[in-house]
């Protein structure tokens, strides 16, 4: 079933969008935990802690709760991270869109 696949430049288009609002993306690193102290990640072996209020992980199809375990704060999982089981691109894109606008 194709029905739930995006078109070859959806997530290109999306990428694009959230840029032109200043949203930080930050590739090829790894997310190692968030606590207090913020979003701790490492980027080429570098790691380094951000002060954030908001975290919005786009990390692919692999649910990622080990991030949130433990955390003293409000969370919401979506899309993959959430139920991995049956991803549907749109339906991440859609949650993630109406959850930011909450933010």
């Amino acid at each position: 079933n194709r029905a739930h696949e995006l078109g070859k430049t959806t997530g290109w288009i999306h990428r694009t969008g959230l840029k032109n609002k200043g949203v930080i993306m930050i590739p090829s690193c790894t997310y190692d935990k968030i606590d207090d102290q913020g979003l701790h990640i490492t980027v080429d072996g570098a790691e380094k802690v951000l002060d954030v209020d908001n975290v919005v992980i786009c990390a692919g199809q692999d649910p990622m709760r080990e991030l949130v375990e433990g955390l003293n704060k409000p969370y919401h999982l979506i899309g993959g991270a959430d139920v991995a089981a049956e991803l549907d691109a749109k339906r991440a894109i859609d949650q993630g869109t109406r959850l930011a606008a909450e933010l």
